[in-house]
């Protein structure tokens, strides 16, 4: 009997496993990185984390603006409400200092088992000295 509880244990851990674990969005041919000012910020910061529809109401456009005052590796990505990762709009990427804007097409969700579902999501900017989160949310 104890041998049929372990397998079941196991199992059932495989389960919560593959319940969390989500594919991070590798794709990054819809996000557009680029310096909107060439003026020197005296702080990181996120300063704005903006969500419009496009034309054509099938996707969410996400606009997140940086303020960066040295050149810095960093990575810029967005966490959905369990934490997991699902995309990297800058990974690693080394910027000069400046003001920029980083612009990333998110698809719409219209069924409950799509890859980006409405609720609340969390826009991280991490640099090796540096942390800022923002949070937003897609209705």
């Amino acid at each position: 009997m104890s041998n049929l509880i372990r397998v079941f244990t196991t199992v059932l851990l495989f389960l919560a496993l593959d319940l969390y674990s989500q594919t991070i969005d590798t794709d990054t041919s819809d996000v557009v990185i680029r310096k909107t000012k060439k003026e020197i910020p005296r702080e990181y910061n996120i300063s704005d984390v903006i969500i419009k529809k496009d034309k054509e109401k099938t996707k969410n456009i996400i606009r997140v603006d940086l303020d960066i005052p040295l050149k810095t590796s960093l990575k810029l990505f967005i966490s959905d409400s369990t934490g997991a990762t699902i995309m990297y709009l800058i990974n690693d990427q080394t910027l000069s200092p400046g003001v920029y804007r980083v612009r990333w097409e998110m698809s719409e969700c219209k069924t409950v088992d799509c890859d980006y579902p409405i609720g609340k999501y969390l826009c991280e900017f991490e640099t090796d000295q540096f942390i800022f989160q923002r949070n937003y949310y897609v209705k």
